[in-house]
């Protein structure tokens, strides 16, 4: 009886550590912190589009997501892992931009990268999770 239960806690075990990563998993590894209401306030009145009104748009369409920013050197890893996927771009576009906001909908498979420059919003993508994780990690190689 005992070696079958060790046999089952063993099986067990195997299949949940060559399981599927999980979104949420993912987000635990970068560095991040939560939007604050100072994210969603208009700081500059500029003839571009504001990357706060963004913001504020995707809060009132969706109020039960919480966003978050990449900060630090997963910012630093994006931006550079972006680059390196994006070729056919501008690489002066993508060295503008100084804010990624994630916009996680744990609901369908691919979530919202919003990107700013200045306060001013640059792109967006719609990108699954996994991936977005495959260009951050992309970015640590340069």
């Amino acid at each position: 009886m005992k070696l079958c239960v060790y046999l089952f806690f063993t099986f067990l075990y195997t299949i949940s550590s060559y399981a599927e990563k999980v979104p949420a998993g993912y987000v635990a590894k970068w560095d991040t912190i939560p939007l604050s209401e100072k994210d969603y306030n208009n700081n500059i009145d500029k003839s571009c589009q504001s990357f706060e009104a963004i913001l504020k748009k995707g809060k009132i369409e969706m109020p039960h997501i919480i966003p978050f920013k990449i900060i630090n050197k997963t910012l630093i890893n994006f931006i550079n892992g972006y680059k390196i996927n994006n070729i056919n771009q501008d690489k002066d576009f993508i060295d503008k931009i100084d804010t990624v906001v994630i916009w996680p909908n744990y609901e369908q498979a691919d979530w919202y990268v919003l990107m700013g420059s200045n306060s001013c919003f640059v792109s967006w993508i719609e990108i699954q999770p996994d991936n977005l994780d495959a260009i951050i990690h992309s970015g640590k190689q340069l």
